[in-house]
């Protein structure tokens, strides 16, 4: 007995129309689809690995995509490159004591991070989350709670404020509200983190545009010599926290939260090692 489509009713499998609607039972059958065999020429039912009568192989090989040869470029302190070094394996280590590629850096952990080859890409991992890996933006790029942004020697902390702190209101002493200058709410703080792992100045962001800097800004870090005149820029838009670059000589980089596809020319902070990432 087969079940027809038409009407739902159980009809004879030799029969060529059901009993109940005349829906013709032939039709609703599907084709039976088999796989010839490009070797012997011989026929397997649908779904066949290997031909039945020769054994070959009928299932079309699934292209494998291989990452073109990259490398890591050091960059020094002038800006030019340094050494290159070929990243010729599937998994690549980067550390100060372990890995394929070392560096006598006190900042590095004995394995910082790690570039992997996946789907035809690098992936670049940390693995160490004291000073962690740093990425130069291209673009305006979201900052979230929590995040480290390097500017210079400046390694500042981004942090929301909870409630208590955005909508702070005059104290109270023996019935007397004190008096003292009126603030408006910021949407943000940051963080100056220093090498001591404590935190030093906090500066609470209240104006909608902030630019940091070494000479001109609304927060300016005079004696930081690797600092632009105008270094970079915070934006807050309808709760949305972006930082872009303002064509800083050195450059602004965010610190990875997690694995990041690698593109070519990008700039990579660990400790005191800036490395560029190059195909070919």
């Amino acid at each position: 007995m087969v079940k027809c489509a038409q009407c739902g009713q159980p009809a004879a499998a030799s029969g060529a129309f059901c009993q109940f609607c005349g829906a013709s039972l032939k039709a609703q059958a599907a084709p039976a689809q088999i796989l010839s065999c490009p070797a012997c020429q011989a026929t397997n039912p649908a779904g066949t690995n290997f031909c039945h009568a020769c054994g070959r192989g009928l299932l079309a090989p699934q292209p494998v995509t291989v990452a073109p040869p990259a490398r890591l470029v050091v960059v020094r302190r002038d800006g030019t490159d340094g050494p290159s070094y070929p990243i010729t394996q599937a998994q690549f280590d980067i550390g100060r004591t372990e890995g394929d590629l070392l560096f006598d850096d006190p900042h590095m952990a004995p394995r910082h991070a790690r570039i992997i080859e996946r789907g035809g890409a690098r992936i670049i991992t940390p693995l160490e989350n004291r000073n962690g890996v740093y990425l130069r933006t291209r673009e305006a790029v979201d900052l979230h709670d929590g995040d480290h942004v390097l500017i210079g020697k400046e390694v500042l902390r981004y942090d929301l404020l909870p409630d208590v702190e955005r909508t702070l209101r005059a104290a109270v002493e023996h019935g007397v509200v004190l008096f003292g200058t009126p603030v408006k709410a910021p949407w943000g703080r940051l963080r100056q983190m220093t090498a001591a792992g404590t935190c030093r100045d906090v500066y609470h962001l209240i104006r909608s545009d902030i630019v940091l800097g070494r000479e001109q800004g609304d927060l300016v870090f005079s004696d930081d010599e690797f600092l632009s005149r105008r270094h970079a820029q915070l934006q807050f838009r309808a709760g949305r926290v972006t930082l872009q670059d303002l064509n800083s000589s050195n450059g602004t980089f965010v610190r990875l939260r997690a694995q990041h596809a690698l593109s070519p020319g990008e700039m990579i902070r660990m400790g005191d090692e800036l490395l560029r990432f190059d195909i070919g």
